[in-house]
């Protein structure tokens, strides 16, 4: 069969399939949108960084002004405790002086402060570093007087501003720092002083007693004027302790020059006659009570113990022994002398006035006999919780063994006395009480004594001073020390100020005082660190 056409040739409309619809512009558009995508994320990389970059600078900035702030506040710091350091001694004070002062903290004046600093205040410091700067104003508030009989302490309120600045940058950075500052002034206890040597010494004499004396002190954490020795001008430590010997002899104004022989033996109660007071140990007592203990004569050994709730102190000399017991918690005393044994509902006054010496002072035991030993080879508490004791003797006294007070714990050669309320203090005068004969005085820490011994107490030395005998020896004193002289070859000295005689509401008792007003800086204690 044949085709009208040819094979090759194929009818169009039959045999062609139409063209398939296709959509334009498509990837146009992904493109344009992956672009603007990309732009934007680039532009936003871009601004993002800007912000970091910014962001960093016054990053950079604000940490440069804390460090300029900080630096005022530092600078200020020690540029003030510098000052204070400066005048750790006590300052000699005239009658007159001392009552200017007075009237002036009264009044809530500027006085004190500005005389232990010898300068005007506010103090205005600005120093410069690289880009850094900063200014720096100290002031100063009285906020509370606490006044004794002759002696007051003024507590003030220290406020150092630092307002730190960045060069060409005009933002600024303020901190403030508060303190307390406490002053005393009038006639101090000695038990204030952490180490006051009562010597009239030059530049040069005190440098080298520094030097040759193994002398060191405990820093202490709270206050940051740190226990070092002080040197007076003028003789401080008294030779006197009438105060203490009216409190013991229940006497209410005492003069010893006019106390005669019969009426002292009628306060000690013995018979009224011119005689001497015969040697032996007596407690004072009256209709309103019990006063202190006089002994007269030398004492062989006094040996202080703890029987559970009592005090037991036990008294040697060569007519025989006194043992003295009493409890403040249980109200009684009992009192053995050679011939007899009396009780009380009453505790005696806590001052021993010895007039003579004492030979031999230390801790010890009670055994189940009842009998009092001093115990050299181990430490042991011998001064009850609670009890507040002042040994005054007129002529030496001399350490024998450990005194430690009950409740005080050493750790790591570091005394800690926050379970402990009792205080001990030992003087000696240099001077018969009654015939004002000048005696040899002193306290000494015996060469038998123990190698390394403790003595927790306050330690006022007229006459000869404080010595160690022996060689080799370590004394560790917790309390503090002022002598009118100082003798301890081949021997060191720690002290390890007692904190606690700086509270306000402990002030110590029964203690002697300056024999001149001073002024002295007790503490300064760190409060607060505030920056804006």
């Amino acid at each position: 069969m044949k085709f009208p056409y040819s094979l090759k040739i194929f009818p169009w409309p039959l045999f062609t399939s139409p063209k398939k619809k296709t959509r334009k512009g498509v990837m146009t558009l992904i493109s344009v949108f992956i672009s603007f995508v990309f732009s934007t994320l680039g532009l936003s990389l871009l601004y993002l960084s800007q912000i970091h970059l910014k962001t960093s600078a016054f990053k950079k900035q604000s940490t440069l002004l804390e460090y300029a702030a900080e630096n005022g506040i530092k600078r200020g710091f020690n540029n003030f405790l510098a000052l204070l350091s400066q005048r750790a001694s006590p300052s000699i004070l005239s009658p007159e002086q001392f009552d200017r002062l007075r009237e002036n903290a009264r009044s809530n004046g500027p006085k004190v402060i500005e005389e232990i600093l010898g300068l005007k205040l506010p103090l205005l410091t600005s120093e410069t570093w690289e880009k850094m700067s900063w200014e720096t104003s100290t002031h100063c508030f009285l906020e509370q007087v606490i006044e004794e009989e002759d002696y007051f302490l003024a507590i003030h309120k220290i406020s150092i501003n630092s307002e730190g600045m960045i060069h060409n940058f005009s933002q600024k950075r303020k901190s403030t720092l508060s303190a307390s500052l406490g002053v005393l002034a009038g006639y101090l206890p000695l038990s204030l002083f952490p180490f006051l040597l009562d010597k009239k010494l030059s530049p040069e004499e005190k440098e080298d007693f520094r030097e040759k004396n193994k002398i060191n002190f405990l820093s202490s954490k709270k206050n940051h004027i740190q226990p070092q020795i002080s040197f007076s001008e003028k003789e401080l430590i008294p030779k006197e302790a009438n105060s203490e010997l009216s409190k013991a002899l229940k006497i209410k104004f005492f003069y010893p020059q006019n106390l005669s022989n019969a009426k002292l033996r009628v306060i000690l109660g013995l018979e009224e006659s011119e005689e001497p007071i015969p040697a032996g140990v007596y407690l004072i007592k009256d209709d309103l009570g019990l006063g202190g203990i006089y002994v007269q004569g030398d004492v062989e050994e006094i040996v202080m113990a703890i029987e559970k709730d009592f005090q037991v102190i036990s008294f040697r000399n060569k007519e025989g022994i006194w043992i003295l017991k009493y409890s403040p918690s249980k109200g009684k005393t009992f009192f053995t002398s050679p011939e007899e044994t009396l009780s009380y509902d009453l505790i005696p006054f806590g001052i021993i006035v010895v007039n003579g010496k004492v030979k031999s002072l230390g801790g010890g035991i009670v055994d189940f006999t009842g009998e009092v030993s001093m115990i050299k080879d181990r430490e042991v508490p011998s001064i009850l919780q609670g009890i507040q004791l002042t040994i005054i003797s007129s002529d030496e006294i001399t350490l024998s063994s450990h005194l430690i007070l009950q409740g005080v714990k050493w750790q790591d050669g570091v005394p800690y006395v926050k379970d402990s309320n009792s205080q001990l203090t030992i003087f000696s005068t240099g001077k018969d009480f009654w015939s004002e004969k000048i005696t040899e005085g002193g306290i000494t820490i015996d060469k038998n004594s123990p190698e390394e011994i403790k003595v927790q107490a306050t330690l006022t030395a007229s006459g000869k001073g404080f010595a160690i005998e022996g060689e080799r020896k370590k004394v560790e004193i917790l309390g503090s020390l002022q002598a009118s002289d100082y003798l301890s070859p081949e021997n060191s000295l720690n002290v390890t100020f007692d904190n606690r005689l700086q509270e306000e509401n402990n002030f110590p008792k029964n203690t002697p005082r300056t024999t001149k007003p001073v002024l002295f800086i007790s503490f300064f204690k760190l409060l607060e660190w505030r920056e804006f």
